[in-house]
């Protein structure tokens, strides 16, 4: 009886995260807010949940793994599977990127510096409100959009050298400091910045806009002044870094490795050495497709059950090591592998 009782508490668990994850990625299309805040409220789900039905049944989180004992061997461990993973990975990323997606390596330090983090993303709210100016950076390109009442004349001076317009839905004349914008009620720009800086003006007839009026990235942040200035710099790893180990590696691996793969342990399977360790291959192999059926909900693409790969690993960890801190140094460092090497492509 108490196996099917925590069969069915597991298995309720887990439709739970992903109703609330579906959930909130379906309400960040409305509540342009909400972006900035949406691994956060994830993130609460996956570590609340199981720790509040533990706390039910009156039953200590540490023998599920669900500990930070032993925190110099956790690092130890992964940084040994980084060792021995990471070589033959970037080898076939490097292919990848080659022969599948026809892009070519730029292996540059001047790859890796971006936009601030209040300029980054596209909104996930498209349509403008009336006297709304928009800036935010995908990748290395940046775009301005705005939407003014109709009759108005929107101009705008973007300075930083050498700045090249793309996609143009306005005037744009080039200048030795930049670009010059000048449009009616609604436009779009997109353009390159290869100096790494810049300052934007914005005047609708003749008079300089509100800064509250500027939104900028995908959170649409109200500017606190103009003109608004914006530089690449570094600081955005250090954000990866703590985002991916806070948000993402550790709540996902309490939830998966630490609570849903040890309940897993005591109602199928049964433990078999794999390299050493005892390992029970059917929970690590169901929490694993429920792990990348989990991101498919937040992002609708086959591709992203190909986390089901690394999953089988994280499995393996979370034994090997008798906790989740293993698979969660080496799960945050695989995304911040990828985030980072995929920036060296163009």
């Amino acid at each position: 009886m108490l196996k099917h009782a925590l069969g069915r508490e597991a298995l309720a668990l887990y439709a739970l995260t992903l109703l609330i994850t579906f959930a909130l990625v379906r309400l960040e299309a409305g509540v342009g807010w909400l972006s900035g805040y949406l691994l956060i409220f994830v993130a609460a789900a996956f570590v609340y949940l199981p720790l509040y039905a533990l706390r039910r049944r009156g039953e200590d989180p540490a023998p599920l793994g669900i500990h930070d004992r032993d925190r110099r061997g956790a690092l130890r461990l992964a940084l040994w599977v980084m060792l021995i993973t990471f070589p033959p990975y970037l080898i076939g990323f490097h292919g990848w990127q080659r022969l599948w997606l026809k892009q070519e390596p730029t292996l540059t330090i001047e790859a890796l510096p971006r936009w601030p983090y209040e300029l980054e993303g596209r909104p996930a709210r498209r349509d403008l409100e009336e006297g709304e100016v928009r800036l935010y950076a995908h990748k290395d390109a940046l775009r301005l959009r705005w939407r003014l009442a109709e009759g108005r004349r929107f101009e705008a001076q973007l300075e930083s050298p050498g700045a090249r317009a793309r996609l143009v839905k306005a005037a744009v004349t080039p200048w030795a400091g930049g670009l010059r914008v000048v449009g009616g009620a609604r436009g779009v720009v997109d353009f390159e910045a290869p100096s790494g800086a810049l300052r934007l003006d914005v005047r609708v007839d003749g008079a300089r806009l509100d800064p509250h009026h500027l939104r900028l990235g995908a959170e649409r942040l109200r500017a606190d002044q103009l003109p608004y200035p914006a530089e690449r710099g570094w600081l955005w790893i250090l954000n990866l870094v703590l985002t991916q180990l806070l948000l993402v590696a550790i709540p996902e691996e309490l939830f998966y490795r630490g609570y849903l793969q040890s309940r897993l342990d005591g109602l199928i399977g049964r433990d078999r050495l794999i390299l050493g360790v005892p390992v029970n291959v059917a929970s690590v192999l169901l929490s694993s497709a429920l792990f990348a059926v989990g991101h498919v909900v937040t992002i609708p693409s086959p591709q992203r059950l190909a986390v089901f790969f690394p999953s089988l690993l994280f499995g393996w960890m979370r034994r090997a090591s008798g906790g989740i801190l293993a698979p969660a140094f080496y799960h945050a460092a695989c995304n911040i592998l990828v985030e980072i090497a995929g920036r060296f492509y163009a």
